[in-house]
């Protein structure tokens, strides 16, 4: 069993990335934007392909966070989720950059990630980019740990926003993030805490991952249907939020079905009904996530005393 009950089902789209580069180069982002709200998904995962061995070889033609910047654009309460994995993308851009479209949506963005980048070149497919080691469930670990801590380190409401004020922040509050691990991180960020606080994590595991560690750090483990014999019991065990990238997987919290043509239909599942109050809720609260433990309150900080 899951650690948190659900009261109902939900519902994702791993949109495939040609799908998503025909949408933005002929501009057919509505027409997509329409179809994700018929089928009745809580959210949807762009890129995929980077951490499911399962899917079609990423060919990197589109980076996922410029198809969140587009979808977000176009939709008022789907949930995205944006693919980005340490192996090629450091802790600290991760977390600019997830903060920065999670203020755009108005917390609406998730974090997909697992323990390698399949769009990786020839040379990098073993190699770090950032660390002297290769990708590894460890370093994916010690990112998500980083990045939390980032996204505490400026705090927004340190944003006093009063036109007549001549003060534009509480700077005073502004803390390092001081993260020691595989990544060593000083921070802050320069980007304010999220809406969401901690932006969801979901983790693609795959066989030679640590299924254990993925459970445990991430709020959502996602599995492929074929190792759900395997690995389901102790992710069931472990996870907050146990997903299969399977529409008629049973003792899950929630379904992925992939959606390669738009012209094709759907018929992965019946439309679900959507709970009152809905619209716009932030992606923690759609999935029924506890909300995130307070910072600590004594941390360093980058401006001491700081009156501006």
């Amino acid at each position: 069993m899951s650690v948190i009950q659900r009261s109902r089902t939900f519902y994702g789209l791993a949109l495939g990335e040609h799908l998503l580069v025909d949408a933005i180069r002929r501009g057919r982002v509505d027409k997509l934007a329409a179809f994700i709200t018929r089928t009745g998904a809580d959210f949807v995962l762009l890129g995929v392909e980077r951490v499911s061995r399962t899917a079609p070889r990423p060919t990197a033609a589109l980076s996922p966070s410029v198809s969140a910047a587009a979808l977000i654009a176009a939709t008022d309460d789907i949930g995205v989720f944006v693919t980005a994995v340490p192996h090629l993308d450091h802790p600290y851009n991760l977390a600019r950059r997830l903060a920065s479209l999670d203020h755009t949506s108005r917390g609406r963005v998730g974090w997909l990630t697992g323990g390698e980048d399949r769009s990786a070149p020839g040379n990098l497919a073993s190699a770090g980019v950032w660390i002297d080691a290769g990708p590894s469930p460890a370093a994916t670990t010690d990112a998500i740990h980083a990045s939390r801590t980032l996204w505490e380190s400026w705090p927004a409401d340190t944003i006093r926003g009063r036109p007549d004020d001549v003060r534009f922040a509480e700077s005073d509050r502004i803390v390092y993030a001081d993260h020691r691990g595989v990544f060593d991180i000083a921070g802050p960020l320069n980007v304010p805490t999220p809406p969401q606080q901690k932006i969801p994590v979901a983790w693609w595991a795959q066989d030679g991952d640590d299924i254990v560690s993925a459970a445990e750090v991430s709020d959502i483990v996602v599995l492929d249907g074929s190792q759900v014999d395997r690995h389901g019991p102790a992710v069931r065990e472990r996870a907050l939020l146990f997903v299969v990238d399977d529409p008629d997987a049973t003792g899950v919290d929630g379904h992925i079905a992939t959606v390669t043509d738009l012209d094709a239909g759907f018929a992965a599942w019946t439309r679900p009904s959507r709970p009152r109050g809905y619209r716009q809720r932030s992606l923690r609260a759609t999935l029924r996530l506890p909300d995130p433990a307070p910072a600590p309150a004594h941390r360093r900080p980058v401006y001491p005393g700081a009156q501006n």
